[in-house]
């Protein structure tokens, strides 16, 4: 008699724990929802963390973890590559960017930014200790900076010359200037201004009418004696 295979009972998979979302708030308030994964790869966050992340309910219950010197647009910019890194190996210490280091088209095209705020990337990577996007938008700015002219990169970044250092220096010096003078006259044109003013030669006067009293008295005092 042929054997008979035997029914295969499909076995139940055990359902996962649903990763934590945290609560994150920029500089100006704007409040992120960024999954556990994503946060560990700033090793800031992941040693604020620790090993025994809050639940679901903690979460809920807790105000948003604070980041009050990354501006909205910018920590934006820096969960977008942390979730789709998230679980990657973190890159060893380097005080230098490895001359290895590609940039996937992921983080090339997030990294289509203005220079400024490019700047304010890396500044943010390297506040939070996010090693892998300091890595490659340091690398970034490598490229961008290869084979250019002092010229041609005064102007990638943003550099004044010394014309304009100095007309800029000048514009504040004029600024400052016009802002005393503004104080000046407010303070002139305030109302009470003129009776304050003369309230206080009033007092002054007063002061040397009594010195005055005083030192006559002790002439007197002194002729007094001596007589």
């Amino acid at each position: 008699m042929a054997a008979v295979d035997a029914p295969v009972v499909p076995v139940a998979a055990v359902p996962s724990e649903p990763e934590i979302i945290y609560k994150v708030s920029s500089e100006e308030g704007t409040e992120f929802k960024v999954s556990d994964g994503a946060l560990r790869m700033s090793e800031t966050m992941n040693a604020m963390l620790g090993t025994n992340p809050m639940t679901a309910e903690d979460v809920e219950k807790n105000e948003a973890i604070p980041i009050n010197n990354i501006k909205a647009e910018i920590l934006e910019l820096v969960f977008k590559w942390c979730e789709e890194h998230k679980g990657e190996p973190i890159p060893v210490d380097d005080d230098t960017v490895p001359k290895n280091v590609t940039i996937p088209a992921f983080d090339e095209e997030l990294m289509k930014i203005d220079n400024d705020r490019l700047f304010h990337l890396i500044c943010a990577a390297n506040y939070l200790n996010v090693k892998g996007l300091l890595n490659v938008s340091c690398k970034k700015v490598a490229l961008m900076a290869k084979g250019k002219s002092p010229e041609e990169l005064r102007v990638i970044y943003g550099i004044p010359t010394d014309e304009e250092d100095e007309a800029a220096a000048k514009v504040a010096k004029e600024e400052a200037e016009k802002k005393k003078k503004d104080g000046e006259k407010k303070a002139i044109e305030a109302p009470g201004a003129e009776e304050a003013k003369e309230g206080d030669k009033k007092t002054e006067k007063a002061k040397e009418e009594a010195v005055a009293e005083k030192k006559a008295a002790e002439d007197s005092g002194e002729g007094t004696s001596s007589a």
